[in-house]
């Protein structure tokens, strides 16, 4: 079989890649990610030319294979970087183990090293994909463990037929966060407010914010209104956007959104910055949290990040415990100029959900 590599062209093939996509990921089947309106926000509408980089993989003018990179741009020790933040790569359940996956990725990371990318950076769960990135010069980075904080039992409990207990575990778990709320009980100095995207979008202060709050980091996403504008504009979402404020400046800010993971009714927690001499308002985030769990029913609060930042954000003091589940950072260097012990050191990294393409 000649299985053939070129880049991805939507105005001719978007129906095959859509129906490569349910085959590869049926879970999604049935949701907003197989539409043709999210495709076009995610690939299609990125606020950077151009907007992404599609590659296909194609065998008797039939696509089996997809490969794409959205151009993030990180500051990487002062210097900004352009890194191809790779999502959707896929095969054809019928191809698998016939080296599509190798082949379409060699050719994808070729072509945008040709395209000046400086390195290019994926999170997969799926501990079944990375030897496959490995074969062509990817390295596993560090883990960013999974956190969360079971408000209640009733999903988890259901799922295991045991949900009659759920009253009886409910009261254990009301126990064990009031003890974590009376240790964290909120810093009068700090506010929190709960806005709308539209409403934070339109926070003339975040520019002020985040120019502050990026100078503490070494490597860090370009997180400018236009990118996050993007970013929680996919169709079918809706996300929160908590702030906390000291004497009306902004001390940190949470991007949230409400998901059922693992048919467990949650709020996961996408990104969180806070500045370095304003961690006391931590308390006051956590409190915004809860709020909006009440507000949507929520039984758990979720997040990602590595174990430094959980520990910076005082994730277990918050009553946060580490879930059995780790996402991996995984990074191919392109640009050889890069400096190695920049790109490849946790300690250096502030990575959350934010920075992938997952909720």
């Amino acid at each position: 079989m000649n299985i053939t590599y070129q880049t991805f062209r939507h105005t001719e093939n978007l129906s095959q890649q859509r129906n490569l996509f349910r085959s590869a990921f049926p879970e999604n089947v049935n949701t907003s990610s197989e539409s043709e309106d999210h495709y076009f926000w995610k690939f299609q509408s990125f606020p950077a030319e151009p907007p992404s980089y599609e590659f296909g993989a194609s065998a008797d003018n039939e696509l089996i294979g997809y490969y794409a990179a959205i151009p993030y741009s990180y500051l990487i020790n002062g210097q900004l970087t352009t890194c191809g933040m790779v999502c959707d790569v896929m095969t054809h359940p019928k191809m698998q183990g016939k080296g599509v996956f190798t082949g379409i990725g060699r050719h994808a990371t070729n072509e945008l090293q040709k395209n000046g990318v400086d390195f290019t950076a994926g999170y997969p769960i799926r501990p079944e994909v990375i030897p496959g990135h490995l074969k062509v010069g990817w390295k596993t980075v560090f883990n960013l463990p999974m956190y969360i904080k079971l408000l209640r039992s009733n999903a988890v409990l259901r799922s295991k037929k045991i949900g009659f207990a759920a009253p009886l575990v409910n009261a254990g778990l009301f126990s064990y966060n009031l003890v974590f709320s009376l240790l964290n009980s909120k810093n009068r100095e700090y506010q929190f407010e709960i806005l709308t995207r539209n409403e934070f979008l339109d926070l003339k202060e975040y520019e002020t914010f985040f120019d502050k709050w990026k100078s503490q980091q070494q490597n860090v996403l370009l997180k400018t209104k236009e990118f996050l504008a993007w970013r929680t504009g996919a169709p079918q979402t809706e996300y929160k956007f908590v702030v906390i404020r000291k004497n009306r400046d902004i001390a940190g800010i949470a991007i949230t959104r409400f998901v059922e993971l693992k048919e467990i009714p949650s709020i996961a927690i996408l990104d969180l910055m806070i500045l370095n001499e304003d961690k006391n308002g931590l308390s006051a985030l956590y409190n915004a949290l809860v709020d909006i769990a009440d507000r949507y029913n929520a039984e758990a609060i979720i997040t990602m990040m590595s174990k430094r930042w959980a520990q910076n954000y005082k994730l277990k003091r918050m009553g946060f415990l580490k879930s059995p589940f780790d996402f991996s950072l995984i990074i191919k260097k392109l640009d050889p100029s890069m400096d190695d012990a920049a790109l490849f050191d946790e300690a250096k990294w502030h990575l959350m959900w934010i920075d992938s393409d997952d909720l």
